[in-house]
């Protein structure tokens, strides 16, 4: 079971993610943007995830927290936008929580989430409920704090946190947006996917499936 991870293994997995959310998604980002937003948000991603991982291929760096938040400015200066700002503030304030370490444990990586959503909450000056990417970050950070209580391994917990990502992105179906662009469309935005909570989804499980099978490796 693996119980703890190490800084060149949390930045190959962040790697392998990047990698696989640029290349195999950005399309269905960007048409779930168009129909509620101005459908940039294939572009930001992309960009965003190319400049992540040319840091994370240039760095010799093995504090885990120096390195989360470069990647977070790094991904909003990438392509500037509401959703670059608010995923670097994500990864800039897990990198606060971070910051010297070079190993983690799930209790760190979920206290690291808790510190990005509270990150994003801050910066969006939003909530859960009103169609944005806190709906499908807030049961996955809830997932893993949960998992971390019951010595959960770590790629179980981000299975699991997935899943609850996945779950929280299919009530934002039913839900009127209420912040950003997405707002000026009203109530045409229910029966849409939010963008921001699908691209939150995939990362998880992309950092799931690059988990899992380095488990399997070892």
């Amino acid at each position: 079971m693996q119980e703890t991870i190490s800084a060149p293994e949390v930045f190959e997995v962040l790697r392998r993610s990047c990698e696989e959310l640029s290349e195999k998604h950005i399309d269905e980002f960007r048409k779930l943007d168009a129909a509620i937003g101005d459908g940039d948000l294939g572009i930001t991603v992309r960009k965003g995830c190319q400049a992540i991982v040319h840091t994370l291929r240039n760095t010799g760096i093995e504090d885990i927290g120096v390195i989360l938040s470069k990647c977070g400015a790094d991904f909003n200066r990438a392509n500037p936008s509401t959703f670059g700002i608010l995923a670097g503030s994500a990864f800039i304030e897990s990198g606060k929580y971070a910051n010297g370490k070079t190993v983690l444990d799930l209790g760190d990586i979920a206290k690291m989430f808790r510190a990005s959503l509270e990150g994003v909450i801050k910066r969006g000056k939003a909530k859960a409920g009103e169609k944005t990417m806190l709906d499908a970050l807030e049961p996955a950070v809830i997932s893993l704090e949960r998992s971390a209580t019951e010595s959960k391994s770590i790629p179980v917990a981000f299975t699991e946190a997935a899943s609850e990502a996945a779950i929280g992105l299919e009530k934002t179906k039913e839900m009127e947006a209420k912040k950003g662009r997405a707002r000026a469309f009203g109530n045409r935005t229910i029966g849409e996917q939010d963008p921001g909570a699908t691209v939150v989804y995939y990362f998880l499980k992309e950092i799931a499936t690059a988990l899992n099978g380095q488990n399997e490796k070892g």
